[in-house]
């Protein structure tokens, strides 16, 4: 059975088809210019001709020198198509890297939107809501920055509301805070204190039920507009790292250091999936049955594919790819995941099935002086 890398080197290399076609010309010129020599030589020397031909053909197509010798004899430009290109249509991608986040639409076009340290979709992909220090600053894909508000004290954790996207929610240091889509800060108002450093889970369709992890280990849901809790979880036997609501609001998913803990609507713990390792990262899939989890231990990386659902409470986690990953993110169909590989400076496609889709390059087409960019969202389109 063939391994992931395995598939992945089967991939051909950028440019080798390329290369093949520029190569050809070459060959078919020289053996034009060949002039008839008499018959009882013609044909060891035209053979030993050609393959000297093929030879040389096949040292141009193969060496790096070779591609540049087939450029010297073809006048017309072959660009490489963007590094993006590769993404199916429909959504566009959020990546953040040390210059700062990106939008990448899904023609493969790249936009730097701000110097921001964490950032997130509004529902219907029509804005992004970045973090730099004290300032909370929302812009369009195009890099516009619609408004800009600024704290007192270093913000994090933005998360837009899910229905019409007209509250935001955020943390200064352990507050819990809210302001209005359009950054009015009149609106601007403390929700609670003793947030825990995660980000804030809005449940589905809805721009007034706010789910959030305390510093003392709980989760806790509260209706913006009455300023009630509507419920409250006892303490998970470790503090969440994240929260994640189902599209259809019927289980908010956390992760912990060693676990998965679904709930239903009315805060009950339902189940507990333990992990094979730390947990890092989670990525909950759009119908909420399952979710893709990213572990360490052992000296090894791996993304796992976890069955949430009851039928599935039994069954072990699927190993879905083992390296250096950072970012998660399926598609909005769920159909795809899409996963950064540090390890070897690329994002991967994984599904639907076993397929694997690497985009290449992703650092050069971003400016290498940043880094490798993390997959941070992936949105509906616009």
């Amino acid at each position: 059975m063939s391994t992931v890398r395995d598939r992945i080197r089967e991939q051909p290399l950028p440019g080798e088809a390329e290369a093949a076609v520029r190569t050809w010309p070459v060959v078919e010129a020289a053996l034009a210019e060949r002039q008839p020599a008499g018959h009882r030589r013609r044909t060891p020397l035209r053979l030993a001709i050609v393959t000297a031909l093929l030879g040389l053909a096949l040292a141009i197509t193969l060496s790096p020198a070779g591609a540049w010798i087939g450029d010297r004899f073809d006048s017309e430009p072959h660009p490489s198509p963007p590094a993006f290109a590769a993404l199916p249509k429909g959504g566009s991608v959020l990546a953040i890297s040390r210059s700062g986040a990106y939008a990448i639409s899904p023609n493969g076009s790249t936009q730097r939107l701000g110097s921001f340290s964490q950032a997130g979709w509004s529902p219907h992909g029509k804005h992004v809501v970045g973090v730099n220090g004290r300032r909370l600053i929302a812009v369009t894909p195009t890099g516009t920055v619609k408004w800009t508000l600024a704290e007192p004290r270093r913000v994090s954790h933005p998360a837009w509301s899910t229905d019409e996207g007209f509250a935001l929610a955020y943390l200064e240091r352990s507050s819990l805070r809210v302001v209005a889509g359009d950054g009015d800060p009149v609106t601007n108002r403390r929700v609670r204190g003793g947030a825990a450093a995660v980000t804030p889970a809005w449940l589905p369709h809805s721009d007034r039920v706010l789910t959030y992890a305390t510093t003392r280990g709980t989760i806790e849901t509260v209706d913006l507009t009455t300023r009630t809790t509507l419920w409250r979880t006892g303490a998970i036997a470790a503090r969440p790292r994240s929260l994640a609501w189902s599209r259809n609001g019927r289980r908010l998913v956390a992760l912990t250091s060693r676990s998965v803990v679904v709930v239903d609507a009315r805060g009950r713990v339902l189940r507990t999936v333990p992990l094979p390792g730390a947990a890092r990262e989670l990525a909950l899939h759009p119908n909420g049955t399952k979710a893709a989890v990213r572990v360490t231990g052992g000296g090894e990386m791996r993304v796992l594919e976890l069955r949430l659902d009851a039928g599935g409470a039994g069954a072990g986690p699927r190993e879905m790819f083992q390296g250096d990953v950072e970012g998660l993110a399926w598609s909005q169909n769920g159909r795809r995941l899409l996963i950064g590989w540090r390890g070897a400076g690329q994002w991967l496609l994984l599904g639907p099935g076993d397929r694997i889709r690497p985009l290449h390059d992703v650092s050069r087409e971003l400016g290498t002086a940043g880094g490798f960019p993390r997959v941070a969202g992936w949105c509906c389109a616009g």
